[in-house]
């Protein structure tokens, strides 16, 4: 007869037995469990663990949220969108005719004014005249009746019989810098956010006229099709700039400053005139010399000829030759508007009325010298045919 401290040794055994196999046991039904080790002078009484794989899915409810920085809640507090097709018009009786299909797609324009002055750019309306042209604003179809070309910086502003558009200010572009967020608009209603990556493209070692203005702002990423004439936009929803490259190309934009100097004088005065100076400068800022500089200062306008089309640094009876600008003179300031690589020249003195007297900061020779200039006048605006 077996002792009493034998079948209690045997007792213990064989529960530790069955607790291993269930162990086991659970092991191979779910072997994604981790194993949870309980200390030893823990008291404790170890979890019940499941052997079932299943159980009731439960439903969350989550509130709907845009995401701010990705689309700014200003855009949707405005009227209505002040952004239009513009087509190569369809000619045609027929609907399936008159119908304004992809292919004749053009690109986009802004209006500027509640009564239906548009801006867009040269590349958008190409050399079509302004009979070939049809803008789709807010579901309905208008010709375009009258049209005019800037050549400073390369827009063009239409004119639709319209009333009561959505018009919006222009931004302040001087607030920009490399990274800020736009968002750019390629059809109405419809935003993609955006960052800066360049306040300065198009500005190279190339002498520029002072009558014409080259700075562009660049975004990163590449033009999609029909973006050409699209609005940049800040946060507030004010125009920053209009897209001018075409699709596959990277996306540069024409800056609004721009934009408004020139419209602001054909609203004034019915064309378009700025003050003009005549000259070609390189921006030192983005001029890059192999070896030493010399005396070149970094910042400034640096008036020189240009070899490639033998134009002069100095335009001939020009407001600048009359004040007794010379080829090497580099341009330190306009007034207060300092030159130090974020505008161009020619940016600078359209913001200035013609006919109007200035003072210039001139380098010259290493000596600093102050120089009056009584600008002149000159009309960059041309009639679309």
């Amino acid at each position: 007869m077996k002792s009493l401290g034998t079948i209690i040794l045997l007792f213990v055994l064989s529960a530790t037995a069955g607790a291993l196999a269930g162990a086991a046991a659970a092991f191979v039904v779910t072997p994604q469990l981790l194993v949870q080790t309980i200390p030893a002078a823990s008291t404790s009484t170890l979890p019940i663990v499941p052997t079932s794989t299943t159980s009731e899915p439960s439903l969350i409810s989550v509130e709907p949220r845009l995401a701010e920085p990705l689309f700014p809640s200003n855009f949707l507090t405005r009227r209505s969108s002040p952004v239009s097709a513009v087509y190569r018009k369809a000619k045609g009786v027929t609907n399936e005719e008159r119908t304004l299909t992809d292919d004749r797609l053009l690109g986009q324009a802004v209006a500027l004014t509640s009564d239906g002055w548009f801006v867009t750019t040269i590349g958008v309306v190409g050399t079509l005249t302004r009979q070939d042209l049809t803008i789709w604003h807010d579901g309905t179809s208008y010709s375009v009746t009258r049209g005019l070309i800037d050549r400073i910086n390369g827009t063009v502003y239409l004119k639709i019989e319209a009333s009561e558009l959505s018009a919006p200010a222009f931004g302040d572009v001087d607030r920009l810098v490399l990274g800020s967020a736009v968002w750019t608009e390629r059809l109405p209603g419809s935003f993609a956010p955006g960052i800066i990556a360049s306040l300065t493209e198009g500005m190279g070692a190339d002498p520029v006229s002072s009558e014409t203005t080259v700075r562009r702002l660049s975004l990163v990423g590449n033009s999609g099709v029909g973006e050409a004439g699209s609005p940049v936009w800040d946060e507030r929803g004010s125009l920053l700039g209009l897209i001018e490259s075409i699709s596959g190309k990277p996306r540069v934009a024409i800056p609004a400053s721009s934009i408004a100097a020139s419209f602001s004088s054909f609203l004034s005065n019915g064309s378009i005139r700025h003050a003009s100076f005549g000259v070609r400068g390189t921006d030192l800022s983005v001029w890059r010399i192999d070896g030493d500089r010399g005396a070149l200062p970094l910042r400034g306008i640096m008036l020189r000829d240009d070899r490639k089309t033998g134009k002069p640094a100095i335009v001939k009876d020009s407001a600048a030759a009359k004040a007794g600008f010379r080829s090497g003179d580099v341009i330190l300031s306009v007034e207060r508007d300092m030159l130090d690589g974020r505008r161009d020249l020619g940016e600078v003195i359209a913001e200035y009325r013609p006919e109007t007297n200035v003072t210039f900061r001139v380098l010259r020779a290493g000596d600093e010298i102050q120089v009056p200039v009584h600008f002149g006048s000159v009309d960059t605006g041309e009639v679309l045919k």
